[in-house]
């Protein structure tokens, strides 16, 4: 993908689950971007925050086309798998609120110079 070929915004594809120890991990598949907090909203919260630092910090790198190959940074498979599953899940709303959750946040970047 050519520096002209990265889009102005982009949707990304999140999910997170309760691990048995009681904490929440939230990830973004589109970027490989991971973090664990004590709650849903905290780690939903803090991925948000890490998304927006990633972003922001492969904006200002000098090798502008460096970029198409850091957005998007797709998770290994099976990262992209349990989203998929995830995503099956939730189709049952009970489950998907106690134990998983998924949603697509739209972030807009801006053009290499």
């Amino acid at each position: 993908m050519s520096p002209k070929s990265i889009p102005r915004t982009m949707v990304l594809r999140c999910y997170g689950y309760r691990t048995r120890a009681g904490s929440w991990i939230a990830s973004c598949i589109d970027l490989t971007l991971m973090v664990e907090r004590p709650s849903m909203q905290e780690s939903i919260q803090a991925l948000h925050e890490q998304i927006d630092l990633y972003l922001q910090s492969v904006q200002d790198i000098e090798d502008k086309e460096a970029i198409s190959y850091l957005i998007p940074r797709l998770a290994p498979w099976r990262e992209r798998l349990s989203y998929k599953l995830i995503a099956i899940v939730c189709h049952f709303e009970r489950l998907c609120r106690e134990s998983y959750f998924k949603f697509k946040e739209e972030h807009s970047i801006s053009q290499p110079a």
